[in-house]
């Protein structure tokens, strides 16, 4: 995915970060475990997060114990393993959307980034077929997907068509998290918004890149030589779409790691916000660094 769904680590207590590190480092144990050595290199931000909210949703039982990580012996970590499927779920999601994401780049991109695009396809391709066979409807919803966006970007499509596709896949995904029927309602809802908060986010993010290089971007017509204002634009979007995904997660039932997906929903997507889309490259972005970005948050609301 695209790794913008985080915690903001200076609001998180130490347990919290060390346990939220735990989960990460286990993900890549499961992976490594599960597709291959190279698949931990595919592991995301978001896919951690991803498996924590499986854990939580299907209520399954984890626990963590002391390790030294495969990348290097000298450091000690601690893993976190679960008795379910939410690590193995999240690990073939991971797994999936590499190789489709590889595909996508060999069919449109130039020669050097094509060539890397196959050479890398040919290393994820037997642990694709892995992923497949174990979930074959999340490999046929992200078939999909791909399949969908590519005609909304030839369509030159709008702010919500272009976001649709992915916001439908992460939907599915939410849903299969539960079997409670009224769960997946909320869990239907939230997985969209999800899903339209990480496109836009993304598009957001590449804009002055995109417009560098002639690419399609939904967020291309709101620029007009001021990539500030085009930056506040996005602001807004982002933050209407974040307001309607926390008014579903509010709903949603967390049997563990709560204070951390708290952080993520509340903070996180804010802070990934204002960096990628005011600070990270100051000088010509903004320099309003201290500008509330939580408006999507009425005061009464905010947390503290």
């Amino acid at each position: 995915m695209f790794g913008y769904l985080r915690p903001e680590s200076s609001e998180l207590r130490v347990r919290e970060f060390e346990l939220y590190r735990s989960v990460y480092c286990g993900l890549c144990k499961s992976m490594g475990k599960d597709y291959g050595l190279l698949t931990r290199l595919t592991l995301s931000y978001d896919c951690t997060l991803l498996a924590m909210f499986a854990v939580s949703l299907r209520s399954e039982c984890s626990h963590v114990r002391d390790g030294r990580c495969v990348f290097n012996p000298m450091k000690k970590c601690r893993f976190c393993s679960s008795e379910g499927e939410g690590f193995r779920f999240a690990g073939a999601v991971s797994v999936i959307m590499t190789y489709y994401k590889l595909q996508d780049t060999i069919s449109d991109s130039g020669f050097f980034k094509r060539t890397a695009a196959r050479a890398g396809r040919l290393f994820v391709k037997g642990s694709y077929k892995r992923a497949e066979k174990a979930y074959p409807d999340i490999a046929a919803a992200v078939s999909d997907m791909i399949a969908s966006q590519q005609q909304a970007e030839n369509d030159h499509s709008g702010i919500d068509a272009s976001s649709d596709p992915t916001a439908t896949l992460l939907s599915k995904l939410c849903i299969s998290l539960s079997e409670d029927e009224g769960q997946r309602m909320v869990l239907s809802r939230f997985g969209y918004f999800l899903g339209r908060w990480i496109y836009l986010m993304d598009a957001a993010d590449d804009l002055e890149k995109d417009i560098k290089h002639n690419n399609f971007n939904p967020f291309r017509k709101y620029f007009e030589g001021d990539l500030f204002s085009a930056m506040e634009y996005c602001n807004s979007v982002l933050n209407m779409t974040v307001s309607q995904l926390v008014l579903a997660y509010d709903l949603l039932e967390l049997d563990s790691y709560k204070e951390i997906l708290d952080n993520v929903m509340y903070y996180g997507l804010s802070f990934q916000q204002k960096h990628c889309l005011f600070s990270k490259n100051n000088k010509k972005k903004c320099s309003k660094k201290e500008k509330d970005h939580y408006n999507y948050l009425s005061k009464g609301e905010k947390r503290s």
